[in-house]
C-alpha cells in the first residue's frame, strides 16, 4: 500500500434501522430529514469527487416488504434514493446492509443465508453488483456465507481501544466510545485483512451524531480527530475508514455538514498532493 487510503461507508436504512424499536422520534426524523440529508451528502460528494460505499438495506427496493409496516410506505421503500445515488456524478459503490436489517449473530444459519439471498436477488433485479457488505448493527457473524455468495469485502468491527472494551463489556464499552469522541485522539488506521476469498476492512471511526450528551463533543475536536485519522493513514500507508448513518445528521445538521465538508476539503488537498487516495469498499475486493 504505497499511499494512505481514505474510505467512507454509509449505512442507508431509513426505518429498517429501527424496525425492532421504532418510535415516534424515529418516524418523525426519517420522514422529515432522511431524504434531504442523503441528497445533501450526494451533492457534497459530487463537489469533492469522493466515491463512497452506500450499504443499503435491500428491502428499500422491495415494495412488498413495506406492506403492513408502521408509518407510511416512504419510511420503508426508497427507490428514489437508490436512483439518486446511481445518478450521481461520482460513481459510488452500492453495497448491502442486509436484506431487512436482521442481526446475523442472532439468526440461524438458514435465516442468515435467506437474508443474503434476498439481498442478492434485489441487487440482481435492479442491475446492481454486490461486492461489499456491512453487517446490521455491526454484528459480524457467519462470514462464510458472504464468501459463498460472491461478496468480496465486509466492514469489520472498529479497530479501536473502546471497541476492544465493548467486546468484553457492552455498557462500559459504550461509555468508552463516548469518552473517545470527546477527546482529540487519533483514530486507529486499519489494514485490510484477507480471510479466504473475503477482505475484512475494519472501521476506524464512527462519525457520531449530536443528539443528547453526544452534542458535548465539540466540532473542533471531531474535526481534529478526522484530520489525525487521515494523517495516521498517510504516515502508516494504511486506511482511515470513516462510517456513519444519514441519521447521524438528524440533529444539528449544519454543524455536522460543516465538519464533513472540512474533512472532504482536507482529503481532496491530500489527494491532490499524492499523499492519499480515496477508495470505496468494493475497490478492495
Amino acid at each position: 500500500m504505497a499511499k494512505g487510503i481514505v474510505t467512507i461507508s454509509i449505512d442507508l436504512e431509513l426505518a429498517w434501522g429501527n424496525w425492532d424499536n421504532l418510535s415516534a422520534h424515529h418516524i418523525r426524523h426519517t420522514e422529515q430529514s432522511e431524504r434531504v440529508i442523503v441528497r445533501r451528502l450526494l451533492k457534497l460528494f459530487d463537489s469533492y469527487e469522493l466515491p463512497v460505499t452506500w450499504a443499503f438495506v435491500a428491502a428499500l427496493l422491495d415494495r412488498d416488504s413495506a406492506k403492513g409496516r408502521q408509518g407510511g410506505e416512504q419510511l420503508w421503500y426508497a427507490p428514489d434514493l437508490i436512483d439518486a445515488i446511481r445518478s450521481a456524478t461520482v460513481r459510488h459503490d452500492l453495497g448491502s446492509h442486509g436484506g431487512r436489517h436482521c442481526y446475523f449473530d442472532l439468526m440461524s444459519e438458514q435465516q442468515a443465508e435467506d437474508d443474503i439471498l434476498f439481498a442478492k436477488r434485489v441487487h440482481e433485479v435492479n442491475g446492481l453488483s454486490l461486492q461489499s457488505f456491512v453487517y446490521p448493527r455491526n454484528k459480524v457473524a457467519k462470514t462464510h456465507l458472504l464468501e459463498r455468495h460472491g461478496i468480496r469485502v465486509y466492514r469489520g468491527q472498529d479497530q479501536a481501544w473502546h471497541q476492544r472494551i465493548r467486546n468484553r463489556q457492552e455498557q462500559i464499552g459504550r461509555l468508552a466510545h463516548l469518552v473517545d469522541k470527546m477527546l482529540p485522539m487519533a483514530p486507529e488506521p486499519v489494514t485490510p485483512k484477507r480471510e479466504g476469498e473475503l477482505i475484512n476492512l475494519p472501521g476506524s471511526m464512527l462519525f457520531l451524531g449530536r443528539e443528547g450528551v453526544r452534542r458535548f463533543a465539540s466540532p473542533k475536536t471531531v474535526a481534529t480527530k478526522l484530520r489525525k485519522g487521515v494523517d495516521a493513514a498517510r504516515s502508516s500507508h494504511a486506511v482511515f475508514h470513516l462510517w456513519f448513518h444519514p441519521s447521524n445528521f438528524w440533529h444539528d445538521p449544519e454543524s455536522q455538514f460543516a465538519i464533513l465538508e472540512r474533512f472532504a476539503a482536507l482529503v481532496v488537498d491530500r489527494r491532490g498532493r499524492g499523499e492519499i487516495e480515496v477508495k470505496a469498499m468494493a475497490s478492495f475486493g
